[in-house]
C-alpha cells in the first residue's frame, strides 16, 4: 500500500511552473491532489495530505498555540499555485494572527498534521471540532469508502 500511494504522490510537491499570469508560485506552496485508500483524491502538498477543521470559520482559524504544533497551517509568502486536478479559483489566503499567511482552500483554512501515519489526523475531534482530509472539490472527506481499501 505504501508503495502505490508514494507513487500516487510523486507528482505533488514544489513546483515552479508558471500560472499562466507569469507569477511563480513559492516553492512548497502548490496544492496537488493524491488518491489515498479509503478516501480517494485528497488535496496535499510535498506528498502529504491536507486537512481542515470543522469548527474554523469561514476564511478563518481558530487554530493557535498548541494546536498550530499539532496541526501546523499551510502558509505561504505569495500566491499558493494550483496542480493538475485542483482548481486554482478556489485558492486564496488570509493573514494569521501571528502575521504569516495561512492558504485557504473553498474558505477553508488549510493544515498540515505532524502525527505518524499517513492519514493519523484524519476523524480527529480536537479543538472543538473535527480534523478532515479534503477533497479537490473542497469538502471535507468526513467517512472512508466501502471497499476501496
Amino acid at each position: 500500500m505504501v508503495v502505490v500511494v508514494g507513487l500516487a504522490v510523486a507528482g505533488c510537491g514544489d513546483s515552479s511552473k508558471d500560472d499562466g499570469g507569469g507569477a511563480k508560485a513559492p516553492a512548497g506552496s502548490t496544492v496537488g491532489a493524491m488518491e489515498v485508500v479509503g478516501y480517494g483524491k485528497v488535496l496535499a502538498v510535498s506528498g502529504k495530505p491536507l486537512y481542515v477543521h470543522s469548527s474554523d470559520p469561514p476564511g478563518g482559524s481558530k487554530c493557535t498555540g498548541a494546536c498550530a504544533s499539532t496541526w501546523p497551517p499551510f502558509t505561504t509568502k505569495g500566491d499558493p499555485g494550483a496542480e493538475s486536478g485542483v482548481d486554482a479559483s478556489l485558492l486564496s489566503t488570509f493573514k494569521r494572527s501571528d502575521g504569516t499567511t495561512q492558504v485557504l482552500y473553498d474558505k477553508h483554512a488549510l493544515y498540515k498534521h505532524t502525527g505518524r501515519g499517513l492519514v493519523s489526523g484524519a476523524g480527529v475531534k480536537s479543538e472543538g471540532g473535527t480534523w478532515y482530509l479534503v477533497s479537490p472539490e473542497g469538502k471535507p472527506i468526513k467517512s472512508t469508502k466501502r471497499g476501496d481499501y
